[in-house]
């Protein structure tokens, strides 16, 4: 096996870690009433984004096909789970772990999550 595929593949691996560590922690507190931990799917979410624009790469490093209106539409609903994560990190950093406007971010973060899964999955 070439090492720009066992690279690749290593990427998916950990990509798939990053969607864990998003979709993990929203199901586990979506019903929650304490305060909300952030980190892991912050992480995750971060590792998303980085590990997605490393497999398109590594993708066409290899000379295989990339939808590129797929990979936009992933990319963007990505970079908006990463962006509401990031706020409501910094709105419960400024106001307390009972902020009412982390909540909101939170189910966000969730369902744009588990649509770039449906994208992932559905969009051949």
């Amino acid at each position: 096996m070439p090492p720009l595929e066992i690279a690749r593949l290593a990427l998916l691996v950990i990509h798939f870690v990053g969607l864990a560590a998003v979709i993990g922690p929203f199901l586990l507190q979506v019903r929650r009433t304490q305060p909300l931990r952030l980190r892991a799917m912050l992480t995750g979410a971060v590792v998303q984004v980085l590990t997605g624009n490393a497999l398109i790469a590594a993708n066409r490093l290899q000379g295989m096909e990339v939808d590129e209106l797929k990979m936009i539409v992933k990319l963007s609903v990505a970079v908006a789970l990463l962006v509401a994560l990031i706020v409501a990190a910094v709105i419960r950093r400024r106001r307390g772990d009972r902020a009412t406007a982390v909540r909101p971010l939170f189910r966000l973060a969730g369902g744009l999550a588990l649509a770039d899964v449906v994208v992932a999955v559905v969009w051949t």
